[in-house]
This record gives C-alpha cells, sequence and structure tokens, in this order.
C-alpha cells in the first residue's frame, strides 16, 4: 500500500513514527520502498525527528503569522450587512456599489462563513457550454416565456392586496444578449398571454425585427396552450398570435423546468432586487419602479456569466445595426390592451404605447432612476 493510500488510513504522527523507525533500522532507500514513497519524504521527516523529536512529526501550520490584507472586523460587518440588504447581490456588485474593501476573494469568504450565499443546484449542461451557443445565436433568435405568481412575495404582498397591484407577471428573456421584457395582469390565462406576445411583436416590428425567423419556448401552462382537455389541432389564443407571425413555438417537457433557465433566473434577481425591497404609494408609482428596474436590467447591469456585460453592451457589440432602443419596452397592465385588442378587426390592429427615447451620447434622459442605480 502507498504511503499517500495510507496516511488517510491511520494517523500521520504514528505512520510518519513508523517510518522514521524503520529507516532508521534499515535504510532510508529501504523505508521508501517499503512505504510507497519517496527517499526525499523519508529523509524530511527523519530530519525533522532528530531536530525536535516527536514534536517534528507533526503537521506544521502553512498559514503565516501576519497577513497585513486581512478584512478588519469593521469591513466584515459590512460586508454582511450589505449582503443582507441585497440577498441577490455577489462581491463584484457590492465592491462595484459600495466600494467595499477587499478582493472579491474576500468578500466571498466572509459570505460563505455567515452562511449568506445559497448553494447552486447542479445543471443539467455546463454553463459555459450555454454561454458559448449563445454567442453564436443572433438577435431574438431564442426567447424564453413565462409567467411568475407574485402574490407568494412576502414583502410584496401587502402592497398588492391594499394597493390592488397585480398578481401575475408575464415575462420575455431574450437569449442571445439576454434582455428581458414583461408586463402585468390580475389573471393568468391565454387572453392575456397573446396579449402580452402582441405588445412585443409590435415593438420588434417596429424597430424591423423579422419575427419569422425566431422561437418562443414556453412551459406547458395553460396561459400557453390553452386547457389540457383541448382538442389535439386546437391553438390556444396565445398559439395563435406566434403563427400568425410565423414565430416557432416550442414547449418544454413535462417536469423539466430546468429548460427555463434564463428566465426563471431573471424572476429570482427581479424579486430580489425589486420586488424584496421597493415599496410603493400608489399603482403608477409601481409601474414607475418596474419601468426604470427594467431600464437598469437591459442598459445598465452587468452579468457576470456573459463577460460582465450589460444586454445593452452585448448588443452594441455583436449586433451594432440593431438600434439599442429596442431594449426599452415599458411593462403595462395588460388590461389596458384588453379592449384595444377586441377591436383588433375593426381598427386593423391596436395602440401600442410608444417607447420614449432612452438614450443620447450623455446617458438616460426623462428616466427617475431607483436608488440602487445611482
Amino acid at each position: 500500500m502507498q504511503y499517500y493510500q495510507l496516511i488517510r488510513n491511520m494517523s500521520n504522527f504514528n505512520l510518519r513514527l513508523q517510518m522514521v523507525t524503520k529507516a532508521e533500522g534499515t535504510s532510508v532507500s529501504e523505508a521508501a520502498r517499503f512505504y510507497g514513497t519517496t527517499r526525499k519524504t523519508v529523509r524530511k521527516w527523519a530530519g525533522r525527528f532528530k531536530k525536535h523529536g516527536l514534536s517534528g512529526l507533526k503537521d506544521i501550520k502553512r498559514t503565516p503569522k501576519h497577513i497585513p490584507h486581512k478584512l478588519k472586523a469593521e469591513d466584515e460587518a459590512r460586508i454582511i450587512e450589505l449582503k443582507q440588504s441585497h440577498p441577490g447581490w455577489g462581491p463584484i456588485r457590492l465592491i462595484e456599489r459600495y466600494h467595499v474593501k477587499g478582493s472579491n476573494g474576500s468578500v466571498n469568504r466572509v459570505m460563505k462563513q455567515n452562511n449568506l450565499i445559497k448553494p447552486k443546484k447542479r445543471r443539467w449542461r455546463r454553463r459555459k457550454d450555454l454561454s458559448e451557443l449563445k454567442k453564436k445565436m443572433f438577435f431574438f433568435e431564442n426567447s424564453q416565456i413565462d409567467t411568475k405568481d407574485l402574490s407568494d412575495i412576502y414583502q410584496y404582498w401587502p402592497f398588492m392586496k391594499r394597493l390592488k397591484l397585480p398578481r401575475y407577471e408575464y415575462t420575455l428573456r431574450e437569449l442571445s444578449v439576454g434582455a428581458t421584457f414583461y408586463a402585468y395582469a390580475d389573471e393568468n390565462n391565454s387572453t392575456y398571454a397573446s396579449i402580452f406576445a402582441k405588445y412585443v411583436i409590435a415593438h420588434l416590428k417596429s424597430y424591423g425585427i423579422k419575427t419569422a425567423r425566431i422561437r418562443w419556448q414556453s412551459d406547458n401552462g395553460s396561459e400557453f396552450i390553452g386547457s389540457v382537455n383541448k382538442r389535439i389541432n386546437r391553438l390556444s389564443a396565445f398559439e395563435k398570435v406566434l403563427a400568425a407571425n410565423d414565430i416557432d413555438h416550442r414547449r418544454i417537457p413535462p417536469r423539466a423546468s430546468y429548460l427555463q433557465g434564463d428566465v426563471e433566473t431573471f424572476h429570482r434577481i427581479v424579486e430580489d432586487e425589486l420586488y424584496d425591497i421597493e415599496g410603493y404609494d400608489n399603482p403608477i408609482e409601481f409601474l414607475g419602479k418596474a419601468y426604470a428596474y427594467q431600464l437598469y436590467f437591459n442598459y445598465i447591469r452587468k452579468n457576470r456569466y456573459r463577460d460582465h456585460k450589460s444586454p445593452a453592451e452585448i448588443l452594441r457589440e455583436r449586433f451594432p445595426e440593431i438600434n439599442e432602443g429596442v431594449l426599452n419596452l415599458p411593462p403595462i397592465r395588460l388590461e389596458t390592451l384588453l379592449e384595444a385588442c377586441y377591436n383588433e378587426e375593426a381598427k386593423s390592429g391596436y395602440h401600442v404605447p410608444i417607447s420614449t427615447p432612452f438614450r443620447n451620447k450623455k446617458g438616460l434622459e426623462g428616466t427617475s432612476y431607483p436608488p440602487w442605480v445611482k
């Protein structure tokens, strides 16, 4: 049995004492052959035993006696306080926004030691491989659409009940740059899903995006595929909208929510960075803060899994011919478009709110920043 296997099965001290004793009784070479190690290792422990006795066979701590760059107690306390205030933020964002002292590794170590980092679930596929795949997609080639029930968010629920805020968020996340659009409704059904689809499609077409070559992926929720008891060849309202615009609709297999990882990740992020920390005085303020967060997410917030770049930065690098205003689509209450959708055939279309001019060379125009953007 090799020395390195033996050392796992017995105390280091006893094994080293036996090895040194055998070396003194025979030779260094014989002890090395017997324990399956090198003569250098035998000489090292024999030398320590001769110089320090039995204490020389104990492990020596490798940690330095003095660490000049070690974080002070007050710095660690500040990291813990900021992490508790922003559970979804990592060390990079804390350092960038609050100028926290310490490197990424030291800040991350403080978070781990205080159990402030949630364990990540294993992915079905390596994230690196997915990132490389997304870099080869053209703009809006693939998107994921889903809904989020906001009523189970503890901090949001009181505002929802008191101010009659919407219960459901309809979300579409594009995969090549990571841009996200969303809107709200009080109900979760195919009617509102189809209205949301029309709202997004009209916006994309206004920027010259051809819908005939894009693909939207959803789960098997009734808001996307209709009643589970429907006839096989009957399309839901949502599916009819996609078919009318030549959009390829793909459904993931049952119990395979991990295939919706991008849009599910956004749901976790927006809950941590918006719904968990913001308060509202009225429904208009709610939509304003939701809009401000969307601008922040699409134009400013950097994604470490995308080379620490925002969706707007990726769009400018990979697709310079596309106007970056395409990332600016205000979140709305889908109920406001419901009546217009019913009159669609008579009016040959319906009104879609026009996005306000968003960006010039100096930055944002006419946008009220939420506190975390400043």
